[in-house]
């Protein structure tokens, strides 16, 4: 053979042509090379045809010489699949620096009170034992051995991310009031400045209240419900969000005050907040998309005030029989009679 291998299988009848010395021809592994190591293996090829010259294979495949190098040792020492790429993990994890005599004491404890979890488990042991131990590290070594009830553990999980009060199926919606939902859009103004709109709307008539807030705490959403009970013309009966941290402490705090049901949202579901999540892209389409950002914070409260102003007397709706909302509340005290239009929410 005059003409030097190129990479290519050589056999006659499934038998290796003998007389080839080929690397790549002579070996029966190369299915199992990565593309990586399929290269490398041309480069050999070519370094062990041509008088095994390290430094003449490096300038010609534009290789440093200590990979080529450190490329034939690896075949010299596991062969054709040492060309194949290292394991990335390293050799040793680091331990955990947690003592024995802690370990000892949390399973201990476990197994003495199996319903403790493991906050009732560290203040054990910092006020009794003098252990000072995190939740997290509690909770791993609980897992490790084997001392926790995943059926449990899920429960708990879920019931943490969704409160008792959940959205109801099937609430009949009569009249206004009946039914407030409140949900907050982020919105980046110009330079990069973010801001948050508070939205509260009513399910029946479609009327809403706005507002813009720096942030989405707890305090600002209580203040927010300040506004709202001064704002809608009649009484709120209950009161639907999301899970959102806004949605908590403060706000939770000051519904439970006034006595009025807060319910809500499943988590990931944002067609239960069907009407306010609606209304959010009415406002990027009609409001925001129009060239009312600017970075001005007070310039902006004042322009969501035009814009509740337009929503409430001056848009009309088709699901109001073209009204706008304060025309469809007044036609509704008005004659003092059942809505017609009775919304069934539905899951």
């Amino acid at each position: 053979m005059k003409k030097r291998y190129t990479g290519r299988s050589m056999t006659t009848y499934g038998t290796t042509i003998p007389f080839c010395r080929s690397i790549a021809a002579s070996s029966f592994k190369t299915h199992c090379l990565t593309n990586e190591a399929k290269q490398r293996l041309k480069v050999l090829d070519w370094y062990f045809q041509n008088r095994k010259n390290i430094s003449l294979t490096s300038r010609r495949y534009g290789y440093h010489r200590n990979t080529v190098a450190n490329w034939v040792k690896r075949y010299n020492k596991k062969g054709i699949l040492g060309l194949n790429d290292l394991p990335k993990t390293p050799l040793s994890k680091p331990r955990k620096k947690v003592s024995l005599d802690i370990v000892f004491k949390i399973v201990e404890l476990r197994k003495q009170y199996p319903n403790f979890s493991k906050y009732k488990i560290r203040h054990i042991l910092q006020n009794v034992h003098s252990m000072d131990i995190s939740y997290s590290t509690i909770g791993r070594i609980l897992k490790k051995k084997g001392l926790t009830d995943k059926k449990k553990s899920s429960k708990r999980r879920n019931a943490s991310l969704r409160p008792k009060e959940r959205y109801r199926k099937g609430l009949k919606i009569k009249g206004p009031g009946d039914l407030i939902q409140i949900d907050v859009k982020f919105v980046t103004l110009i330079g990069g400045r973010q801001v948050y709109q508070f939205t509260a709307i009513d399910v029946l008539s479609k009327k809403r209240v706005l507002r813009i807030y720096p942030s989405k705490s707890s305090r600002n959403g209580k203040r927010f419900l300040e506004v709202c009970f001064n704002k809608f013309n009649f009484e709120i009966k209950a009161i639907q969000t999301d899970n959102g941290s806004e949605f908590h402490k403060e706000f939770s705090d000051y519904l439970i005050k006034l006595n009025i049901p807060h319910y809500y949202t499943y988590p990931r579901q944002p067609k239960q907040n069907s009407y306010v999540e609606r209304s959010h892209r009415s406002d990027e389409i009609e409001f925001y998309s129009n060239g009312n950002k600017v970075y001005d914070i007070n310039v902006m409260k004042s322009r969501i005030l035009e814009w509740e102003s337009v929503w409430n007397n001056v848009r009309p709706h088709e699901t109001l029989d073209f009204l706008t909302p304060n025309q469809y509340l007044k036609k509704y005290f008005n004659s003092k009679k059942d809505c017609k239009n009775v919304i069934i929410l539905q899951s």
